[in-house]
């Protein structure tokens, strides 16, 4: 005998009472969350991009590198200086087995000056501001990076929001037209395999909208961990997807120009060329003479009741006649690593060119998408409508039914696609062109 399982009342109060304590927990968690980044209640896109340029950690990391390297000019800079320092120092020694001894004490204070080093200590200190500028130039290309990614990821999190609606509709006009269906057959107008039909069609519209909850998700997790957020985080963000830009007509050898002209990759490029140059400069000094001053004062002597002032003064000139060809080595090193880059200059002028020819095939691909698709969105809507009634009407089938239901999601869903791409497409162009 199948025996029954019986819930008592109180079972079911503490039930609903322990999902309403998890949801007030949920949104207690969600409210400290918001209070601690300090977030609006919706997110434009430049309150995205002000977010993830503020909590990035990578972007932070690019600003401390900034630092870094702008310390190194200072650390280059102390060539130009002199070495002053304190010694003092005691000792003792024997001599004949232990049966002389003597004591030496000596402090005083030591400097040291370098006149002339052929040109080093200039090249290096150039060399480090060269390296420097190098630096903030990359940090500009992290930083119109992360934009763009967030831009990116922004429009592709809202396409995923308005394709879960497209899905969401989709399931209640399949449970509608499965309801058509039903009230058909029991009035002896439509067959078993038309209620067949529409549960089958009600079944891969519950599973395309299991696909678009799961793409919001992670589509949303991505533009979280951009902004410095936690991926669980859940933000809401203003929808500008209709809100289309007027593209001002531009060649393509123009954008190409202002590419050349303003990309921070090529200012990047030529600060390490220049840096490169100083360091042959650096290398070749290795072939100079050099001269450098020096001078002491201190007091010494035997015993600590006889010590002596002294002092000195006296120039250093030291000529390199002969390092077993390490000179010409170096120089041939630097000279050789200055025409790797200048290729590599040449190399990334190619990748730009080519970056900015797709940017603007799909500026252009993107803007006819979306006139052809929203075209397509009002027939596709049209001929569901009609489909809808004569099917009501019994002079449709529901295999037309279902076709013009499956023709609609996958136009809409296109046409909500191009209009991201070309968010995206006219993001991405003003990247390629150093915007």
């Amino acid at each position: 005998m199948q025996k029954l399982l019986k819930i008592s009342p109180s079972f079911v109060i503490n039930l609903k009472s322990l999902h309403i304590i998890l949801i007030t927990a949920m949104l207690l968690i969600v409210s400290r969350l918001a209070a601690q980044f300090n977030l609006p209640e919706k997110l434009s896109l430049d309150q995205c991009i002000e977010l993830g340029l503020n909590n990035n950690p990578g972007f932070q990391s690019s600003q401390l590198l900034v630092k870094e390297t702008e310390a190194k000019i200072e650390e280059a800079l102390s060539g130009y200086y002199p070495v002053v320092g304190l010694n003092s120092d005691a000792d003792a020694f024997s001599k004949q087995n232990g049966s002389q001894r003597y004591d030496n004490f000596n402090t005083g204070i030591t400097a040291s000056y370098n006149i002339f080093q052929g040109y080093r200590t200039k090249s290096l200190y150039g060399a480090s501001k060269d390296n420097y500028q190098a630096t903030v130039y990359q940090h500009e290309v992290n930083r119109q990076d992360l934009v763009f990614n967030i831009i990116h990821a922004y429009y592709r999190t809202l396409q995923a929001e308005r394709i879960l609606k497209s899905a969401d509709e989709a399931v209640k006009n399949s449970g509608l037209h499965l309801d058509f269906a039903g009230a058909k057959q029991k009035a002896g107008m439509a067959t078993r395999s038309d209620i067949l039909r529409s549960e089958v069609e009600l079944a891969n519209a519950e599973l395309n909208r299991i696909k678009a909850v799961n793409t919001l998700l992670a589509a949303n997790g991505n533009l979280n961990k951009l902004l410095g957020l936690p991926s669980d985080y859940q933000i809401d963000l203003s929808d500008d997807l209709s809100i289309l830009n007027e593209i001002p007509v531009q060649s393509f050898d123009s954008l190409l120009a202002e590419a050349l002209n303003s990309r921070s990759e090529i200012k990047k490029h030529q600060s390490l060329l220049d840096a490169q140059q100083k360091n042959i400069l650096v290398a070749k000094s290795g072939y100079y003479p050099s001269l450098s001053a020096n001078a002491n004062y201190n007091f010494a002597g035997t015993a600590v009741t006889s010590i002596q002032q002294n002092w000195w003064l006296g120039m250093t000139l030291s000529v390199p006649v002969f390092k077993g060809f390490l000179n010409k080595a170096r120089v041939n090193q630097e000279e050789f690593a200055y025409k790797s880059l200048d290729k590599d200059f040449e190399q990334l002028k190619q990748i730009i060119n080519q970056e900015v020819w797709n940017a603007w095939l799909a500026v252009k691909e993107s803007t006819e998408r979306i006139s052809t698709t929203s075209k397509a969105v009002e027939s596709a809507r049209e001929n569901l409508m009609l489909a809808e009634g004569e099917y009501k009407e019994g002079v449709g089938s529901i295999i037309q039914l279902t076709d013009a239901q499956t023709i609609f999601v996958t136009v809409e869903q296109n046409y909500i696609q191009a209009l991201a791409d070309f968010k995206i497409s006219y993001a991405g162009l003003e990247r390629t062109i150093g915007k």
